[in-house]
């Protein structure tokens, strides 16, 4: 990307980011439009490609710069002193809601990103998002209180398990276009099976309530 970009005002600048989530973020790689970017941003498309090159070096400034903004956020939002690890989930979850109400451009564009089937970009999308899983694994291990669970009940393992299931249910979203309510509802649902989960992965003494009830009334 051209340093030049960035002695842009800053207003320009959000506008060329913001257009271009926008974009990416309603259609796959393939079928973004520069054209489309350039306009809604309301600068040329060959000054689009002064900045960054090509669409595929647009598209990974916007895949560095998401991914940097939501962990970001998700560190800063996230209850750090919290040792369960299915509150852990409760609160992860919702953190990822207030982001996707908040800057919805953004979160669209990083689900987008997940399903991307582009060979022109899928070996970055794939390594970015390799990444954050493995950080966010072990950031959840060093957290949680690995007590909690049954005999026989590898922690790692459970994370693996939420994290696959997760990964399931945004399935459903591939090779269409969602709405933030869909997502919403999708995460409900998530969140009573995540709860289904704790009930088989705890021991006894660690079972009253609920952690999605737990979450809802403050605690």
């Amino acid at each position: 990307m051209n340093e030049a970009f960035y002695e842009l005002p800053e207003e320009k600048q959000k506008a060329i980011y913001n257009a271009s989530m926008e974009v990416f973020g309603e259609y796959e790689y393939k079928r973004a439009s520069t054209d489309l970017i350039a306009s809604k941003a309301g600068v040329s498309k060959g000054l689009l490609f002064y900045y960054f090159g090509d669409k595929k070096g647009l598209y990974l400034y916007l895949l560095e710069y998401s991914y940097g903004y939501v962990t970001g956020q998700m560190a800063a939002l996230r209850d750090s002193r919290e040792t369960d690890f299915f509150r852990i989930l409760v609160d992860v979850q919702a953190c990822k809601l207030r982001i996707l109400s908040e800057h919805p451009d953004i979160m669209m564009f990083v689900i987008r990103t997940y399903y991307e089937e582009s060979l022109q970009v899928r070996p970055e999308t794939r390594r970015s998002y390799q990444e954050v899983y493995e950080e966010s694994m072990e950031r959840i291990l060093r957290q949680m209180d690995q007590r909690k669970f049954r005999e026989g009940i590898l922690p790692r393992q459970a994370v693996n398990i939420v994290m696959w299931m997760a990964e399931g249910f945004m399935q459903r979203f591939q090779g269409r276009t969602w709405e933030i309510q869909e997502l919403t509802a999708a995460n409900q649902e998530f969140l009573e099976h995540v709860d289904a989960l704790r009930r088989c992965f705890y021991r006894p003494e660690y079972l009253e309530g609920s952690s999605k009830e737990e979450r809802s009334d403050g605690n």
